[in-house]
């Protein structure tokens, strides 16, 4: 089960929706998910132990197409607003030494990009995206904002570099969506409404120059707030 589990999670599906497809709750998937990370986790570090103490297991690495994969690391999608998100990494010499023995190259030589797929309604399997955008960002900058997503859609990012015109991806992030458009609204109104209300439970500044006989404003201070 958590081997479905995990390919329907990279095609970009929740957990609601896995649980549909397997026919199951959501919180058995949930519990299998957890569980699987929590293992997946410790293994990493241990192969990662082995991989930096072993010359062997190095050149051997650099062979094999599975090397694109760093052993451990993680990719992070995060909705900021319902039209930007922050995508956060770990920055780790593990890919760049991976991506270094597979291409027999200098990491610098490569570009790093940020690539975000449109997924909504799709199983993603890394080629079919309705579309995408890339950006290139500095790896070591370890996040990236992304602004100007469309409403109510469902979106993937990957972590990855370029050579030439060959993209590979490193890391994958989570499935964040983007509110719809009334949902926007309603939160635009919201904040509208908060702003509204804080400005009239504020105390106007002018009110401490009163006096019985003459009214009074710091002209210096109006004049450099209107600049």
């Amino acid at each position: 089960m958590i081997e479905e589990i995990i390919k329907l999670r990279e095609e970009g599906l929740s957990f609601r929706k896995i649980a549909s497809e397997l026919d199951t709750t959501v919180g058995k998937v949930q519990y299998r998910w957890n569980k699987w990370i929590s293992s997946n986790e410790k293994n990493s570090i241990d192969d990662a132990d082995i991989q930096d103490n072993n010359e062997e297991n190095k050149s051997s690495i650099s062979g094999s197409p599975s090397a694109f994969v760093p052993v451990k690391g993680k990719l992070t999608a995060k909705l900021i607003n319902p039209q930007k998100i922050i995508i956060l990494w770990e920055v780790s010499e593990l890919p760049q030494n991976v991506i270094q023995l597979f291409f027999d190259q200098p990491f610098d030589e490569f570009v790093s990009v940020v690539r975000i797929y449109d997924v909504t309604d799709l199983r993603f399997n890394g080629i079919n995206a309705h579309h995408f955008y890339e950006i290139a960002v500095p790896y070591k900058n370890s996040f990236w904002y992304i602004k100007g997503l469309l409403s109510n859609r469902h979106y993937i990012a990957e972590l990855g570099v370029k050579l030439g015109d060959r993209f590979f991806p490193i890391l994958r992030s989570n499935t964040v969506q983007t509110p719809s458009m009334e949902t926007t609204k309603r939160i635009q109104l919201t904040e509208n409404l908060n702003q509204l209300q804080k400005i009239a439970t504020q105390t106007p500044k002018w009110i401490d120059h009163v006096s019985t006989y003459s009214y009074y404003a710091e002209t210096d201070n109006m004049e450099e707030n209107n600049e």
